[in-house]
């Protein structure tokens, strides 16, 4: 069986159609990719050049995941007075000259947090009867007691507003003491896991803070009860967090995770049973690899480069579609067949392919750091090399021709716009289909980091700049996080409001230390934690 199975990939493979970095995309190139991810990138290109309506129309009919970036630009192209009328007032700024409908569409409670008390009236009064939800939000964002008028409406009105509205007015008027038995209604329901994080990661929240201190969460998530944890940390409730802590534990699913809460056991308590605990886990994180470290022991799960030869491999890199098929291959497959597939891998090129199987076929308890194409990165100071190496894993596990839901590219996962900024700055010819390529890729990342490592000087918060944008990453970093205290800088950490780019720091913070020592620099991961609570931690913000 599964020599048929890897005949038919090798099939697929044979009659590849890879499109041409210069060459135009049509709807016969569409027809012939199957409905993914990357034929959806393929289709957001398509909808760029000079088409149809009807050939867009027939296009929207291939798309698997439809996002906003998306509609909008068939709104574009679609003659169909419902799309254009959508897109239009999803990206509309001002709502008086606008009706019910686009109202109920566009305008967003921060958007209207940004309107005049005036303004929000009229706006009711034309929303009032088709859309009465849509008015009491309206009416609770404009009263001066907005705060009462929410506590004392539906769970649909606290949710939409207090959810969604933007931080500066959680702070200005939604920053008080929630009437209890109103928690106990709302802490039921599964949007509750949304504002717990908006309350706790906010440092400005104080008095909402100390309203959900005793609040039931048995019924809640593991991650929300880990925010309630951190959240009675913070105000000195070490026996009612570490309750928290215990229900987050039984609650939690990934080693990840898991590891995450044995770390914070010992924190808190100074138990060494919990970095034990730690340091026999499978998964290699901050959290293991400190445990590890503390006790000295050296993690023996990690493999530095696959066992394959230089023969040449039949598999296109450089084709998002081949790897699409790979990855529906390989759900129809167990322990055995993924094995044995991996050996057509067995080549300098498909080393990433290779190791990414094996991963998978080990059930992810061994670790594959290799370095594939390390031809491209001699030129890089060790310091860059490290770093792309720390991100490219965590990014795409070296796959060259990663597409992701939202569109970015290759192994460093380039967003389109980022990738065509740097080729300009870089003035060079460029298509998006140059970011399959490894060198490519690797140039591109050397670029973007000399800019990120002129600025951070730490590499968490590169990650951080590198994954949410160097605003996001400014934020952070002037948000009041990140200084001395206990249980800094792990607080700190827990406390980033963006749960993506948190989590991607750790990880490629994880992936650096290893891939430091793969490369014979003695890098620990406690000296390197410490320097997040050091006031050089932060290089010079050129305005």
């Amino acid at each position: 069986m599964i020599k048929n199975k890897i005949s038919i990939l090798s099939w697929l493979i044979l009659f590849s159609t890879l499109l041409c970095a210069d060459e135009k995309i049509t709807l016969e190139f569409l027809n012939s990719k199957p409905r993914s991810i990357a034929k959806d990138y393929y289709i957001w290109r398509f909808l760029d050049q000079n088409i149809t309506s009807d050939q867009a129309e027939l296009a929207l009919a291939q798309v698997c995941r439809m996002n906003k970036k998306l509609f909008l630009k068939f709104a574009k192209k679609i003659d169909d007075k419902g799309f254009k009328k959508s897109a239009k007032c999803l990206q509309a700024k001002e709502f008086l000259d606008k009706d019910a409908e686009c109202i109920e569409i566009g305008l967003t409670p921060y958007k209207a947090s940004k309107l005049s008390t005036q303004e929000i009236k009229k706006l009711i009064k034309k929303v009032q009867k088709e859309y009465p939800l849509k008015a009491m939000i309206l009416k609770t964002i404009a009263s001066k007691k907005s705060f009462t008028l929410l506590t004392q409406n539906t769970k649909e009105v606290f949710f939409e507003v207090f959810n969604n509205i933007g931080k500066n007015y959680r702070r200005q008027k939604l920053n008080h003491k929630l009437p209890k038995d109103f928690l106990d209604e709302i802490s039921k329901d599964e949007r509750f896991n949304q504002t717990v994080k908006l309350i706790t990661t906010d440092l400005k929240l104080e008095n909402l803070q100390k309203s959900i201190l005793d609040v039931n969460s048995s019924h809640l998530s593991s991650k929300t009860n880990f925010f309630l944890f951190l959240n009675a940390l913070r105000h000195k409730k070490k026996d009612k967090a570490l309750k928290y802590l215990d229900i987050s534990d039984k609650k939690a699913y990934y080693r990840f995770d898991k590891d995450k809460i044995l770390f914070w056991k010992y924190l808190v308590t100074k138990d060494l049973e919990y970095l034990y605990k730690a340091s026999e886990s499978f998964d290699l994180n901050i959290y293991s690899l400190y445990a590890l470290e503390k006790l000295g022991i050296k993690p023996k799960n990690i493999i530095s480069k696959c066992v394959n030869t230089h023969k040449k491999s039949g598999f296109d890199i450089n084709d998002p579609f081949e790897w699409y098929e790979t990855l529906q291959l390989l759900k129809e497959l167990d322990k055995e067949q993924i094995l044995e597939l991996s050996k057509y891998f067995d080549s300098r090129t498909t080393a990433p392919h290779e190791a990414f199987l094996l991963e998978k076929a080990n059930g992810y308890h061994k670790h594959y750091f290799i370095m594939p194409y390390f031809e491209y990165l001699k030129k890089y100071d060790k310091e860059k090399t490290i770093l792309i190496l720390a991100i490219a894993r965590q990014e795409s596990r070296f796959i060259p021709a990663c597409v992701s839901t939202s569109y970015a590219l290759g192994m460093m996962q380039f967003m389109p716009f980022v990738a065509k900024d740097i080729a300009k700055r870089k003035k060079i010819n460029f298509s998006l289909d140059d970011m399959f390529d490894p060198k490519t890729a690797y140039e591109f990342a050397n670029f973007h980091l000399d800019y990120l490592m002129r600025h951070l000087n730490h590499p968490l918060f590169v990650a951080y700049a590198y994954n949410g944008g160097m605003g996001f990453a400014k934020r952070v970093l002037k948000s009041g996080l990140f200084g001395k205290g206990k249980y800094e800088p792990f607080l700190s950490m827990e406390l980033v409001p963006y749960d993506e780019s948190k989590r991607y720091g750790k990880k490629v913070l994880a992936n650096y230390v290893i891939y430091a020592q793969l490369l014979g620099i003695e890098q620990k991961i406690t000296p390197l934690l410490k320097k997040l609570t050091e006031p050089s931690r932060i290089a010079h913000f050129q305005k």
